[in-house]
């Protein structure tokens, strides 16, 4: 999810950020920085090729058409967002969707590496080869990259 940076020669906070496309304080908390970078400093900053794309609710949006829209389930949906069946989503709220080319399964009570495996449609060491520690316990999210 993140990646190093190496300030450039005129680089400041704000147009690092800009860069990167992050707020300043956002950049400035992940780094515990002063308010100044140096050139060759070596920054922490997000991870353009994350798994997930950014959702801005729209006013009249609900979850069920964001699903439908990026083709994911609902029950997905809700759980990558850590929200309940019947929580509102407002105008202005940022969903996490699944990027394309990656598959998603939330697990359920009782699944073992087979049925995740199954439900993915793939074979259970490419699940291991892309998610280090797997405890399956109920609600935990598997992803794979297609």
């Amino acid at each position: 999810m993140y990646k190093v940076y190496q300030v450039q020669s005129g680089e400041t906070i704000n147009s690092i950020a800009n860069k990167i496309n992050i707020s300043p304080m956002e950049l400035t908390n992940l780094n515990s920085l002063n308010n100044e970078v140096t050139p060759g400093q070596l920054l922490v900053i997000p991870n353009e090729d994350t798994m997930f794309a950014t959702y801005i609710v729209k006013k009249g949006d609900n979850m069920y058409e964001i699903a439908r829209m990026y083709n994911v389930s609902v029950e997905d949906l809700i759980k990558i967002n850590g929200l309940n069946k019947n929580d509102f989503i407002y105008p202005g709220q940022q969903i996490l969707i699944p990027k394309q080319g990656y598959s998603i399964y939330v697990t359920k009570d009782e699944d073992t590496l087979s049925d995740v495996a199954n439900n993915l449609g793939i074979n259970q060491s490419e699940i291991l080869k892309q998610n280090e520690t797997l405890y399956l316990q109920p609600d935990q999210l598997i992803i794979y990259r297609s």
